[in-house]
């Protein structure tokens, strides 16, 4: 785990002007990395990486160079299929000097180029510089679990999206956006386009452009190659089009308990993988069943084969953020995990409070760059201060809501499949079964027109010139075919967010979280059967729930309700009144272009007095808008980053080298590795 940062094609940054640049960049993702840094500059090209030690302290550093001196790599992340990977490499007569993953990336980039980012089982973001053919190239993993930024310096940006670009020869790029827009290469501005679409349809991450104008980033499961004839983006993978193709087609294998019994081994193998590592490893625990699943499949195989549990220890630390006497708290489901596991584990809680959230809520703000659409990321923050206590990695399950169905209006979305399809036998079967949680979503809905308060749509907070701007974008989604709906939602509307919100938190306390759910083998298997290894009988998760019901607690395996890693956003919000309302009432919040400010204030007041009803979701994401301008738009440019409330400690290691010869043009064609023909 790091934070990657650099530019290319800037000759105004060669010498000191691109050394003192690139440490600025370092210094304000310094949280990423705790254990080293260095940097890698030649002519107008420059890569700077902070390390966090996780698999081979001696020799992991970076920039890395390839044994011919052609390639640089710098690397945020973990392929975890490295071990697999290097022993395919060494038969094909390559070498290797290390035990890092990242060598092991490099040498697979040097033997295959860019169709190696698809044989790669992991997360990450990474930049190889090829100094021979002066070409940067930028990478970020299938399911974009770790973050890429990048900033087109010199034209006119026209669209990532299809890889179409004015003729650009400079770029500017990093883990994460406060690298680039304090490096001073980039004008501060907000992107009005994705401000609109966050305040009218709750949308962010969903697309390559980011609320910062002229600021993109590289999707999952996409490339950036720059060098002196352009920039072009692409995918590398086909995944996503092989799952999108899966979802449209009628042939699909048939759901048995032959294929709970083949998911479950392939969950249990990305699992085992992601328990590699040289640091100490524990496990989210929110008292759901996917966390709760994964932690399970530890405390198995720390009893099945301890050989593969080494990381974790004696006993696997969890971590859990729990609210008594609150309607989110969750703590039974946790305790009854601990009860059926204890022996293996030992769990540690923690209990958010409000006061907590208002002493953090201006670094909360920094550390998620960008607004959020509620508070409810704050639990994951607040827990991952006590994680750092502990452990350097810890597993998290997010992943199989979006794979698997995991939210209730899914349902709706199965129920008008079953009628587009003509199943409707199945449908008023399917119906009658999922009773409470539909009747869940339409009282949420309209209970408040039958207790006659009024009610309030999101536009309606919205400045109605701003609103006309931008009143060609619409907001659709798939609304009768379950897994195409599933595919977007993995890409763009519902996973992405949530990526961002735990690489943010976990990477602000110095921590790395893994994620074996996001698995592009899990996604094809899940995609090749029927529908109803999703949803059957009213049961969501159906294929997870059948391969764990041996070993899970009941009271966990048998939930009806979700709630996740989340605050009591609705009572705190009583708590937090007078804040709030003075954001509302501010000089600067009536200044915005974007916000009707009375009508917003009108709103605000009134839910608070009983006569009115919108959700504290809309009121959210106006006051973090608003914060967020403040504190990235308005603000005078930092010199330095705010320290992490718990950062950690030791010594910082300079991992800069001096640059390795490059082998000539000469040398470098029909070039093959030692040992071979």
């Amino acid at each position: 785990m790091s934070g990657i940062a650099g530019y290319y094609g800037i000759d105004e940054l060669a010498g000191q002007k691109g050394y003192d640049l690139l440490q600025r960049m370092n210094r304000f993702q310094a949280h990423r990395g705790p254990d080293g840094e260095g940097v890698f500059q030649e002519q107008s090209v420059g890569i700077a990486h902070r390390r966090l030690v996780v698999i081979d302290e001696a020799g992991g550093d970076q920039p890395m160079y390839s044994s011919d001196g052609r390639y640089v790599l710098s690397m945020n992340g973990l392929v975890y299929n490295y071990i697999e990977l290097r022993s395919e490499l060494v038969q094909l007569g390559y070498s290797f000097s290390s035990e890092s993953d990242a060598e092991v990336v490099l040498v697979a980039f040097q033997a295959w180029g860019n169709d190696c980012f698809e044989r790669f089982n992991g997360m990450w973001g990474l930049a190889i510089y090829d100094r021979l053919e002066k070409r940067l190239t930028l990478s970020r993993d299938h399911f974009g679990i770790k973050p890429l930024y990048y900033a087109p310096v010199d034209g006119v940006f026209d669209s990532a999206a299809s890889g179409a670009y004015e003729k650009h020869s400079a770029v500017v790029f990093s883990s994460e956006i406060k690298a680039i827009v304090f490096s001073g290469l980039v004008e501060r501005l907000p992107n009005d386009k994705t401000v609109y679409r966050y305040l009218r349809y709750r949308l962010h991450d969903d697309t390559e452009e980011t609320f910062f104008a002229g600021v993109y980033q590289l999707l999952g499961g996409q490339v950036l190659e720059i060098d002196a004839s352009g920039m072009r983006v692409s995918y590398y993978t086909g995944l996503f089009d092989e799952l999108m193709a899966s979802a449209k087609s009628s042939r699909h294998t048939a759901y048995d308990k032959a294929a709970a019994q083949k998911y479950y081994a392939l969950l249990k193998e990305s699992v085992t993988m992601r328990l590699r590592s040289d640091r100490s490893i524990g496990s989210a625990l929110s008292g759901g069943m996917d966390s709760t699943t994964l932690a399970t499949i530890v405390s198995l195989l720390m009893q099945e084969d301890p050989d593969k549990t080494t990381a974790v220890g004696e006993r696997l630390p969890t971590f859990s953020a729990v609210f008594p006497n609150s309607i989110n708290n969750e703590e039974e489901y946790i305790d009854a995990f601990v009860d059926m596991y204890g022996k293996n584990v030992e769990p540690y809680k923690c209990t958010p409070q409000v006061e907590d959230f208002l002493e953090d809520f201006d670094d909360f703000i920094y550390t998620l760059e960008q607004p959020v659409i509620s508070t409810g990321p704050y639990a994951q923050y607040y827990m991952l201060r006590m994680v750092a206590k502990h452990t350097t990695s810890f597993l998290t399950g997010a992943g199989p809501d979006e794979m698997m169905a995991g939210y209730v209006p899914y349902y709706v979305v199965y129920f008008k499949q079953l009628i587009a399809e003509r199943h409707y036998g199945r449908f008023i079967k399917e119906g009658l079964a999922s009773f409470d949680k539909l009747f869940r979503l339409v009282w949420v809905r309209f209970a408040s027109r039958l207790f006659g308060k009024k009610a309030w749509d999101d536009k309606e907070f919205i400045n109605k010139d701003f609103a006309l701007r931008f009143s060609s974008e619409k907001y659709q989604t798939v609304q009768d075919n379950l897994k195409l709906r599933l595919v977007y939602d993995l890409t763009a509307d519902s996973a992405p967010s949530i990526a961002r919100y735990e690489d943010r938190c976990a990477m602000r306390f110095s921590l790395e979280g893994r994620l074996p759910f996001a698995n592009k083998d899990l996604a094809r298997y899940i995609w090749s059967l029927t529908d109803d290894a999703l949803i059957h009988n009213s049961w969501n998760k159906r294929m997870l729930r059948d391969a764990m019901l041996p070993y899970l607690p009941k009271k966990v395996a048998n939930r009806r309700k979700k709630i996740g890693f989340s605050t009591p956003e609705v009572e705190w919000f009583g708590y937090m009144k007078d804040k709030y309302l003075e954001i509302f009432e501010s000089e600067s919040f009536a200044a915005r272009p974007y916000f009707d400010a009375a009508v917003a204030k009108e709103a605000f007041t009134a839910y608070y007095e009983g006569r009115g009803d919108a959700t504290t979701l809309a009121f959210w994401r106006m006051l973090h808008l608003e914060l967020w301008l403040r504190m990235f738009i308005d603000s005078p440019m930092p010199d330095t980053p705010p320290e992490p409330p718990h950062p950690r400690g030791g010594q910082l290691k300079n991992t800069s080298q001096a640059l390795p010869p490059i082998l000539q043009n000469q040398q470098v064609v029909g070039l093959k590795p030692s040992g071979t023909d």
